[in-house]
């Protein structure tokens, strides 16, 4: 045991951080220590890892969990069944996506170390596991018991979001000490069941708002490790040799929007021109070539980094349109759709000029640097495409639909592919932000110019969640075929995130470890007995 503390950064204010999951100033990064997640994941393989759920069985009509033994809240109280079961139905009145599956009057508690679910419809394990990654062990019962009764009385919870809790009882390996203006601090917690691998005493969070005060952070060694940070070739290069990048995939990238209600970009043809416009690869190259890779099929499928997509499209890969960059292509659809060129500009049948702001958000340097390359490209054409970063681009985007294309990511961050075709097709968003209709008319598959069928988009994702094996690659490759036609969005990049642990004063392993590629290195390793301090 040593008495070093592991220094990392984070953007909220200290202080100012509440520990309500259900509020705002929840610490998504710091939360990763003071609380236990239910599972874990390994992104690059979907491999699912135990956290306070030691096992699970997951059958067609019900799942039953197994509560590892050991854990204690902060408090002293050791974690039972009924914190977990008590957990889950708070989620799920909340509306987290484990309800999609699981209504909270079919969560029991069978004994001490065990929850039984029922589930509505039979489901894939990988939608049921992912469905339950999100979740942490942050609501202990004495504080939050009142919320559920008020779920189970009447379907509401009035007063949930603005609960406040300055000083969590939480269940990671490291207990809150204290939260000040520009640091956090946290003390290694010693009931943890894991606690034998943690050699260090503390966990401190330095407030440090932007991307440039944390690299140079970790330049001046005031920091042990950031846990996923941008971070341009040039100033990677400028680190000493005992800072170790760890890379991780994202899963999800760079995208754009369309308003599927302006009377442009709602049309197919143009959403296809746009997508032929627009050079991939020299987007990649544009926003860091290291971190970001082209989309080779826009088809809605993550795993561009290694190819893995290509495994769920099988022999259907070459039937896909891969849009390589075609601006004869692009301007034949757009006479088709009744646009001209007139003194350079394309324009519609009344004359009105086809053009947007692209809409990105302010600060994000590789998105700003892409934007100017998809610009370039469009504005080439004869499209009227700016840049617009936005500091009020969430609001904009989520709450008003204040834009007519924007970027935003694609995916939804998880490889197995149900889920960023569910957001690209079926979700809040696609619904509501994007206004992408609820049913499509598609060729067959590989046929563009066969007849139509219709897709009942939310049946058919239904079906594709309870699907396995061969019948859920068939259903997976009709989905994506919707996405190659439509474009709901068009998917341009994937990125990497990078993470850093500096190896002076700490022990670690190389990103080849699978341990590795679970969210984030600095939270999960240590309790996996991978990161450790050096002696003093």
């Amino acid at each position: 045991m040593t008495d070093r503390t592991f220094v990392t950064s984070t953007t909220n204010v200290p202080k100012d951080m509440q520990f309500n999951p259900y509020g705002q100033q929840y610490p998504d990064r710091a939360a990763l220590a003071l609380f236990e997640n239910l599972i874990y994941v390994n992104e690059a393989t979907s491999e699912f890892m135990p956290g306070v759920l030691e096992s699970w069985d997951i059958g067609e009509e019900s799942v039953t969990l197994s509560v590892r033994e050991g854990f204690h809240w902060h408090s002293g109280e050791a974690v039972t069944a009924e914190d977990v079961a008590f957990k889950l139905k708070l989620e799920i009145h909340d509306g987290a996506a484990l309800g999609n599956v699981v209504s909270p009057d079919d969560v029991s508690v069978a004994d001490e170390t065990t929850v039984e679910v029922g589930l509505k419809r039979a489901v894939a394990d990988e939608v049921f596991l992912y469905s339950l990654k999100p979740i942490a062990l942050d609501t202990p019962p004495e504080e939050f018991r009142e919320f559920l009764d008020a779920y189970e009385a009447d379907g509401k919870a009035p007063g949930l979001t603005e609960k406040t809790l300055e000083e969590p009882n939480g269940t990671g390996p490291f207990a809150f000490v204290h939260a000040r203006n520009q640091e956090l601090v946290a003390e290694r917690f010693e009931d943890h069941p894991d606690a034998e691998h943690v050699n260090f005493a503390r966990f401190k969070w330095n407030y440090l708002q932007s991307n440039q005060k944390q690299w140079q952070a970790l330049r001046t060694d005031t920091v042990d490790g950031l846990d996923n940070i941008f971070t341009p070739d040039n100033i990677a290069q400028s680190y000493g040799d005992h800072v170790r990048e760890i890379q991780m995939p994202a899963n999800w990238g760079m995208g754009i929007m369309f308003n599927h209600d302006h009377e442009h970009y709602g049309q197919q043809n143009v959403k296809r021109a746009v997508q032929y416009v627009i050079d991939r690869k020299k987007l990649a190259r544009t926003a860091g070539e290291k971190m970001h890779v082209p989309v080779e099929v826009p088809c809605g499928l993550p795993g561009n980094f290694d190819g893995s997509y290509e495994d769920w499209l099988g022999d259907s890969l070459s039937s896909f349109d891969a849009y390589e960059t075609d601006t004869d292509r692009a301007a034949s659809l757009l006479r088709e759709a009744g646009f001209s060129k007139d003194g350079g500009t394309w324009t519609d049948a009344d004359g009105k000029t086809l053009s947007f702001p692209f809409k990105i958000p302010a600060g994000w340097n590789d998105w700003t640097a892409g934007g100017q390359s998809i610009v370039q490209d469009l504005q080439d054409f004869g499209i009227e495409a700016s840049l617009n970063p936005s500091q009020s681009f969430w609001g904009d985007i989520n709450d008003g639909q204040k834009y007519v294309v924007a970027g935003l990511g694609w995916a939804d961050g998880k490889l197995y592919p149900y889920f960023s075709l569910n957001k690209l097709l079926n979700s809040f968003r696609s619904q509501t932000v994007l206004n992408f209709p609820s049913t499509v008319e598609v060729p067959p598959l590989g046929e563009p110019d066969g007849e139509l069928r219709s897709v009942d988009l939310e049946a058919e994702l239904q079906e594709l969640a309870g699907l396995t094996g061969d019948a859920a690659k068939q259903k997976t490759q009709e989905l994506a075929w919707v996405v190659n036609r439509h474009l709901p969005m068009a998917p341009l990049m994937e990125k990497i995130d990078q993470s850093w642990v500096t190896t002076d004063d700490w022990n670690t392993v190389t990103g080849d470890d699978e341990d590795a590629i679970v969210d984030y290195p600095q939270y999960y390793l240590p309790r996996e007995g991978k990161l450790t301090a050096k002696p003093e």
